[in-house]
């Protein structure tokens, strides 16, 4: 079973529950060994009036505003009883809050990214791309969105997995990983693991014009493949029949509608670290889905698998 060393849990300011901390808090409970950073990435642009401020007055300005952080981290932490916990704060002043991350990642031995989820503007999805999308496709270790609820004992923690990567080795080593995460997480929560998989109904275009060809029958041969797949993968792992789902229709949808029936706690799911145009207007599945459900969500990038 894996720990997690050292994990990097970026706090938002002014949030009253700060989740990601206490995923953090709850997460190392488990390993007395493993080590907390608790990061605030942030920025101020009226340190930029150099019209109206000097140089030393935009300084004092600025270790004014990054010490109000620094203490309202160790407030946060008081408040949380964290004093037994390997923890160390850090206020980074970078108005690229994505850059930030990903730098400070880099920097250390970093293995788990924990936020609070990006509360962003409805009328902004479709195009601008978000921070926690953003997070998603270019953080180099796992990432843990959290939502603001309680992780109960025994609560259901939801695997995605795929069975339609044309890299059969690299679709194996994914939905590998993803397990070895969710058996992690299940023992800290004493939960319980389901998988799901979409049986997406996509009738390529090219079968449609060969006579006799039948959607339905081809959407059952889908359907045939991918129940063996995930019946094999449960069978190896150990995971219960009755804990494995398999639905027809999109991913995005399916995952959504098994995440309310279950009311998991947490969902585990790739990403495919779309770039380019077509992310930043849409996203890919596992972006969506972090807008649409009600629950932590860790996502791995296909990048970390490289």
């Amino acid at each position: 079973m894996r720990k997690y060393k050292h994990i990097l849990a970026v706090v938002e300011p002014g949030n009253e529950h700060q989740s990601a901390l206490t995923r953090a808090l709850e997460i190392s409970s488990l390993a007395p060994d493993t080590r907390i950073t608790v990061m605030i990435a942030m920025y101020d642009f009226s340190t930029e009036l150099t019209s109206v401020l000097d140089v030393q007055t935009q300084l004092d300005l600025k270790n004014r505003l990054m010490a109000t952080h620094e203490q309202m981290i160790e407030e946060t932490m008081s408040r949380l009883n964290a004093k037994n916990a390997d923890l160390e704060c850090k206020v980074v002043w970078q108005r690229n809050v994505t850059r930030a991350i990903v730098d400070e990642i880099n920097s250390s031995d970093y293995d788990l990214l924990i936020k609070d989820v990006d509360d962003h503007e409805i009328t902004k999805e479709l195009l601008f791309t978000t921070l926690d999308w953003k997070l998603l496709r270019y953080s180099p270790i796992p990432v843990i969105i959290t939502k603001e609820h309680k992780w109960e004992s025994g609560a259901n923690i939801l695997v995605a997995v795929n069975f339609d990567d044309q890299d059969e080795h690299e679709q194996r080593l994914m939905n590998l990983r993803l397990l070895r995460h969710a058996q992690q997480l299940a023992t800290i929560i004493k939960g319980n693991i389901h998988l799901i998989n979409a049986a997406e109904p996509i009738s390529p275009s090219t079968l449609v014009e060969i006579p006799g060809f039948s959607p339905d029958l081809y959407t059952e041969a889908v359907y045939n493949h991918n129940h063996n797949k995930l019946t094999a993968f449960a069978r190896k792992h150990r995971i219960p029949q009755e804990c494995c789902h398999i639905c027809v229709g999109q991913a995005d949808d399916v995952i959504h509608h098994k995440v309310r029936e279950l009311n998991a706690t947490a969902l585990l799911i790739g990403s495919s670290a779309r770039k380019g145009l077509a992310g930043t207007v849409v996203g890919n599945v596992c972006e969506q889905i972090t807008d649409e459900v009600d629950c932590d969500i860790m996502v791995i990038s296909k990048n970390i698998l490289k």
